[in-house]
Formats: C-alpha cells, structure tokens, sequence
C-alpha cells in the first residue's frame, strides 16, 4: 500500500496596517508639507517639538470628545481582487470588534464561522455588488466579496499592550489622525502670525469636529435601532 502523501499550502493574505498616518512623525511630516517650511527642528518656528505637543493636545481632546482609548485601535486593509481572506493586525486581542467597508461607507456583519461556512461554502464564487458578511477564523478574517472587488477595510478591534507614550495616535481612525494635523497647523500658523491662513486651519478643525459629533451621534442613534431609550423612574 503506498504511503498517504498530502502537501499543505498556506494561502497567501494580505494583512492590516496602521494607515497612511501611523505615527506622529507622519502627522509632522504632514504639518511640514502644508507650512512649506522644509523640515522642522529645534531651531525653527514652530520647532517639532511644538507641533508634536499640538498633535499630542488636540489628540487628547478627541479621545475625552468620542471616547478613544489605548484598548481599542484602528488598522486598514485594501483588498486584492478574488481575494476574500486576510490576516489580522499582529495585536488584535479579541473582545469586541467591528469591520467596515469604509469605500461603501458601510458596516458588514458579523457570523460565527460555522454559519459562514454554511451559507457560504465557496467564497471564491462570490459574486453580490457588495461585501455584507464576515467572520474571523483564529488568526484570520474572511469575508463575503465579489470575486473581483477591491475595498478598503478598517478594523476597529480590541488590541493588547498598552499605551506606552503619550505620542501614540494609532488607537484614532484615519480621518481623526486628519484632524489632528488641522489642529496643529491652525497653532503653527498662529505663532508665524498668517492670520487669515490660520483662521482657515481653524474652521477645518471646528467643523471637522462638529461634522464627527453629527456622525457619532447618527451610529449611537443607529446602534438602538432607531428607537429612544425608554427610562423609568420608580414613583412616577
């Protein structure tokens, strides 16, 4: 009887990432690029060590605004066409996690793998308009795609470590990374006295906070099923 031979191919994934924004660095080279004042130090105005201390205090105030913490954190994936499977963020913890199609502007859902499988028994062959459903399998994430769909996915998921520095953004979506770099350059701008420029900086921050509240308050309200919470006080 000849031996049983059976070779195992791993499939290839593509894996989530930090953003275009990652670090504060990145956020710096952002403030540099739109002050066109070459590369910030020590000696210039505002130094990079301002501008840091900017990003630092506008990050602070929306993690107080919308709720941001260290446990929770944000990473992104472009998927590739005929591809429905993909790795998870070297730290993700488990708990609770949501993925969006954020180029449908959407929220899939989730299934346990086993209804997944069910439903779905050859992914592969997918072939709605849009992806809707999707499930985690240990280590790695599939979802229901067309065959030759190509989205961004954002991952906002449970991570473990901590927050070991107060520079660390990688626990705010992408747009709110956007933001923050408003902020500071609306404060560069002040101390090299472009008033009008900086006043521009400034309403691009306001408003952007105003348009994040508006959009927060639309998923709470979503997340309750379009139905207000009914209290009951004893005695009345």
């Amino acid at each position: 009887m000849a031996a049983i031979t059976t070779t195992w191919t791993e499939r290839n994934n593509v894996a989530f990432t930090a953003g275009t924004l990652a670090t504060i660095a990145a956020c710096i080279t952002q403030v540099e690029q739109v002050l066109h004042r070459g590369t910030l130090a020590s000696g210039t105005t505002p130094t990079n060590t301002q501008v840091q201390n900017y990003l630092i205090f506008a990050k602070q105030e929306l993690c107080a605004e919308f709720g941001f913490t260290w446990k929770r954190k944000f990473s992104y994936a472009v998927t590739a066409a005929a591809s429905y499977q993909y790795a998870l963020p070297a730290d993700f913890g488990g708990g609770a996690y949501i993925l969006r199609d954020i180029t449908s502007d959407k929220r899939l859902s989730p299934l346990d793998h086993t209804t997944f499988d069910t439903l779905y028994p050859d992914v592969a062959g997918a072939s709605q308009s849009e992806p809707e459903y999707y499930t985690i399998k240990d280590r790695e994430l599939w979802f229901h795609a067309p065959s030759n769909g190509i989205y961004t996915l954002e991952l906002e998921y449970q991570r473990t470590g901590d927050d070991s520095t107060a520079t660390d953004i990688s626990y705010l979506p992408e747009m709110f990374r956007q933001k923050i770099c408003s902020y500071a350059t609306y404060k560069s701008l002040l101390l090299l006295q472009q008033w009008q420029t900086a006043s521009i900086y400034k309403s691009e921050w306001e408003q952007g906070l105003g348009k994040a509240r508006r959009e927060d308050g639309k998923k709470k309200w979503e997340n309750m099923g379009y139905m207000a919470k009914a209290w009951y006080y004893p005695g009345n």
